[in-house]
C-alpha cells in the first residue's frame, strides 16, 4: 500500500527483523531534524542500544561523506539511521559500507523490482546518476552508525540545479508511486541480514554481493585522495574492502577517496 510518508507506526508493524528495529528502547521517526546520524550518534553517547532505527521525513542538515551536505527536502527521500554496537572484529569494519550497499541494492529490487548500481565505496546509482549514499560513522569501537539516503520523489525545483542533473530518484525509474515505509522495512530487513553476514566472518560473500550489483570494476577511473589525482583501471576489490586500481606505476589500493568513472567521451562523472 502506498504510503505519503515515512510513519513509525506504519514501519513497526512491516519489520520482519529479529535486532535491527528491535531495540529495548523505540525507533524514532522525526518530522524534521538536522540528521538522522547526528540523532543516532547522540543517543549513542546516552546508552541507547544495539538496532535502534532513527528516520525523518526531512533533514535540514543531512550530510554524506568527507563533510559534503546531503539536500533532504520532505518527504522526497528515505532518510534513514542505524545504531550498531559492533560484535564483530575490528578489521571487518571498513567492509561496512559495502555490506549496507548490497543491502540497499537488494532492498530495492524486492521492494520496487529495479536493479541499482554500486559505485565505489557508497553510492547507490542508476543509469550514472546518483540515487542513494551511505555515511558509515565509527565514534568508538564500541558504536557503529549508519546512515543512508535514497532519492524516492521528484521535486527538482526544490534541489539544486548541479543535482537535477546528477540525481535521479525511485519513482522516476518505477513511473508509480513507491511506499516509504515498504522501502525502509525492505532495507532494514536486508541490512540485518548482511550485517549477520559480518558477523559471521563472511568477507567474501559480502564482497561478492557488493560486485554483483558493481558498476566500478573494469572501468577507467579517476580517484582523489587527498590532494592527490589517480588515473587508473578499477581491477578488484580486496578482502578489506579497498579498491584495487591498476595503474601505470602498478596496483594501488584506495582505503578512501572520492572516484570519477570515465564516459566514452573521456570525461570523467
Amino acid at each position: 500500500m502506498y504510503s505519503e510518508h515515512l510513519d513509525l507506526t506504519t514501519l513497526n508493524e512491516l519489520l520482519v527483523t529479529k535486532r535491527i528495529g528491535r531495540a529495548s528502547i523505540p525507533n524514532e521517526i522525526w518530522s524534521k531534524i538536522d540528521s538522522t546520524n547526528n540523532r543516532a550518534l547522540e543517543l549513542a553517547a546516552q546508552g541507547a542500544p544495539h538496532g535502534l532505527v532513527i528516520g525523518a521525513r526531512q533533514q535540514t542538515a543531512g550530510r554524506g561523506r568527507q563533510g559534503k551536505s546531503w539536500v533532504s527536502p520532505l518527504d522526497a527521500g528515505l532518510y534513514i539511521s542505524f545504531l550498531l554496537r559492533p560484535q564483530i572484529e575490528l578489521t571487518q569494519i571498513p567492509l561496512i559500507s559495502l555490506a549496507t550497499g548490497a543491502a540497499v541494492a537488494r532492498a530495492l529490487r524486492s521492494a520496487c523490482g529495479i536493479e541499482v548500481g554500486l559505485k565505489w565505496v557508497n553510492d547507490i546509482v542508476y543509469d550514472r546518476r546518483k540515487l542513494g549514499g551511505i555515511l558509515a560513522e565509527m565514534p568508538n569501537k564500541n558504536t557503529l552508525v549508519i546512515g543512508i539516503g535514497i532519492n524516492l520523489r521528484n521535486v527538482q525545483e526544490q534541489m539544486p540545479s548541479e543535482l537535477q542533473v546528477r540525481s535521479v530518484c525511485v519513482e522516476e525509474i518505477v513511473g508509480m508511486p513507491v511506499s516509504a515505509n515498504s522501502v525502509a522495512a525492505n532495507v532494514i530487513l536486508e541490512l540485518e541480514q548482511a550485517y549477520t553476514l559480518l558477523e559471521a566472518g563472511e568477507k567474501t560473500k559480502i564482497i561478492e554481493l557488493w560486485k554483483t550489483h558493481a558498476v566500478t570494476l573494469g572501468q577507467e577511473i579517476r580517484a582523489a585522495v587527498g590532494n592527490e589525482v589517480i588515473e587508473g583501471l578499477a581491477k578488484d576489490i580486496a578482502t578489506d574492502g579497498s579498491l584495487i586500481l591498476q595503474t601505470l606505476s602498478g596496483d594501488r589500493r584506495l582505503h578512501a577517496g572520492e572516484i570519477s568513472i570515465r564516459r566514452t567521451d573521456g570525461s570523467y562523472a
